[in-house]
Order: structure tokens, then sequence, then C-alpha cells
């Protein structure tokens, strides 16, 4: 889940812009990620640039937010995200941060290795075509996505992941590198409570393992100190 950073307070500007968390489909080999807005005026337009640290990442649409619900017409260039009312109708102030447009990326090689990705460039106006103040906030990264229960990996969930667990647990076997999907019950942390969480699910019709669960691929909808890196069996 993603969350704002800073607040217009802070800012010191009329609008606040900052890029939300990516997600990953790897079925599609698409990511998406929100622009959240807080403002302090109405506005009739807006352009920014979405800038990756790898040349493989590639700006493929924009849609949804404020920027529909308004009736926008919201067009995506190589690097160029704009949205604009012809009829010049405004977005009203947003005190509190809301989506004003949801950016769909991809990349050259298929895989989400385009590293933090910024907005750069704001260009923000008003009704009488005044230029607005924008502050950006901090880059944007990937939020890694995994089948829980399957700890060792394999994108199968079977008595070889309880076994994966137990020697990263008991027999000193080296940790994976996705501990998300190690964590069965989702209480934040990986136990032997995991490891009869899984057994029962898999032997004695207990439920499955909690969302995104083993079958498809998804982020974690709760937050915990544990850690998914890059590389696992969902990217």
């Amino acid at each position: 889940m993603t969350t704002v950073t800073a607040d217009l307070a802070s800012a010191q500007t009329p609008i606040y812009i900052e890029a939300g968390s990516v997600i990953w489909d790897p079925a599609t080999n698409e990511g998406t990620f929100p622009v959240y807005m807080t403002s302090t005026v109405a506005i009739v337009g807006f352009q920014f640039d979405v800038v990756f640290d790898s040349p493989t990442g590639l700006l493929s649409a924009a849609g949804g937010g404020l920027a529909e619900t308004y009736g926008y017409d919201i067009g995506s260039g190589s690097v160029t995200i704009l949205g604009l009312s012809l009829t010049l109708t405004e977005i009203p102030p947003t005190p509190t941060p809301e989506i004003l447009v949801n950016i769909t990326i991809t990349t050259t090689t298929g895989i989400p290795d385009f590293g933090n990705i910024c907005l750069e460039e704001p260009v923000f106006a008003d009704v009488g075509a005044n230029s607005l103040g924008v502050t950006i906030g901090p880059c944007s990264s990937l939020v890694p996505a995994f089948r829980r229960g399957d700890c060792n990996l394999d994108s199968t969930f079977n008595l070889a992941d309880v076994i994966s667990l137990l020697a990263q647990l008991f027999s000193g076997g080296a940790l994976g590198s996705c501990q998300d999907s190690c964590d069965s019950n989702d209480d934040g942390n990986t136990n032997i409570a995991d490891a009869v969480y899984s057994l029962a699910a898999l032997f004695t019709s207990g439920p499955p393992p909690l969302n995104p669960g083993p079958t498809n691929c998804g982020i974690d909808p709760t937050s915990d100190g544990l850690q998914c890196d890059s590389g696992t069996s969902c990217l």
C-alpha cells in the first residue's frame, strides 16, 4: 500500500505531487502507479515528465483519477503526461492526497528493471492561464509481487515450501529472497506457526495462505517488516 510521504504544508507551494509505488503485472509485462496530488487551488491543466533510472523503462499510457473524473483529455508521449480540460473545467482543491492520474509503464526487456521512477518538469495552470508552483515528492519504486506460501519461490504451493521454511528456521538454511512468501498466516513474522498453517492448508482442509494467496501474484495488503526482493517467481 502506498503512503504519501509529505503533505501540502511542508511543500510551501499551491500544489504537491508524488508518484505512488509501482505494481508490476507479469502476465502483461506492464506496471502501474498512481500520481497523487494535494492542492490549495483549482487547476484546469497539467503536465509533467516521467523519468526512469534505466533506459529500459517506457511510458505506455495514462488515465483514470481526478483527471478522468472531471472529463480531461489525457495524453502521453515518450516522456510527458498531459492533462487538459478543453471546456476549462476545474479540478477543485484537494486538501488531502487524491489520485490525479494513473500511469502505465512497460520495459524493453519485459521485466521490471527500470529502477526508480521520478516526476520532473511539472507545469500546472489555473483557469486564468497562470502557472502554479509545484513541489514534487520522492521518486517511486517497485512493490514486489509474490505468492504467499510459495516459500521456495518455484511458483507452486506444496510440501516443498514447508520443508524450505523449516530448513530456514531450524537447520541453517539460507533465507529466501522473499520472506513475505513464507509468512503464510500474514502475521508479519516467519516462524513455526507458518509451517503449521501451510500444512493445514495442504492436508487438513485448512484455509489457504492469506492474500495474495498461493496461486496468483500480488502485493502484501498489510505493512510489516518482512522483505521481498527482486528475483521472486512473480517477476
